[in-house]
C-alpha cells in the first residue's frame, strides 16, 4: 500500500508545474515567413476568429500588398501590408498601423499582436482560407430581412 502512494506522488511531480498558455506555446514556434504567407493568400480571403467567435475577413489582392478587411459586425478598411522586421504590418486608410506575427501550430495558424515590437496577449485564429471575396460598401437590400435596417 505505501508503495502506491509514492508511485502517485511520483507521477504527480512528473507533471510540469504548469500547462504552457497559448502564447507560450506560441511564442516557441517560428514566424511563418512573408513568402510563405504570400503563397497562402495571394488572390484570397482569410478569415479570423477570436475565442472560437469569427472576427473578421481579410481579402488580399492578387499581385499586390493592397488588402480589404471587414469585421464581422460589416465595419471595413482597407490598406497595405509589408514586412517590417519578422513583423507583418498593416497601414489601414482609417485605422492606423496594426503589426503581427504568423504562427504555426499543430496545424493551425494563429496571428500574434505586436506592439512596439514585442508580442502581445491578443491572438487570433485562422479559422480558414478561401477563395470568396469580400466587398465593402453600403448594404444592399435585397440582403435585408424583414424589420432590419441598413
Amino acid at each position: 500500500m505505501r508503495y502506491s502512494y509514492i508511485w502517485a506522488f511520483l507521477a504527480v511531480a512528473a507533471l510540469p508545474a504548469h500547462a504552457q498558455t497559448l502564447a507560450e506555446q506560441l511564442s516557441e514556434r517560428p514566424n511563418i515567413s512573408f513568402e510563405e504567407w504570400q503563397a497562402l493568400t495571394d488572390g484570397r480571403t482569410v478569415v479570423y476568429q477570436i475565442d472560437g467567435q469569427t472576427f473578421g475577413y481579410e481579402a488580399y489582392r492578387t499581385n499586390s500588398n493592397r488588402v480589404l478587411f471587414q469585421t464581422n459586425t460589416g465595419y471595413c478598411d482597407s490598406g497595405t501590408w509589408a514586412m517590417q522586421g519578422p513583423a507583418f504590418c498593416f497601414e489601414w486608410e482609417e485605422s492606423g498601423l496594426d503589426c503581427f506575427l504568423h504562427k504555426e501550430l499543430n496545424g493551425a495558424i494563429y496571428v500574434i499582436g505586436v506592439v512596439d515590437g514585442q508580442p502581445t496577449e491578443q491572438i487570433q485564429k485562422v479559422a480558414r482560407i478561401s477563395d470568396i471575396p469580400i466587398s465593402c460598401g453600403p448594404a444592399r437590400l435585397s440582403r435585408l430581412l424583414p424589420g432590419e435596417s441598413p
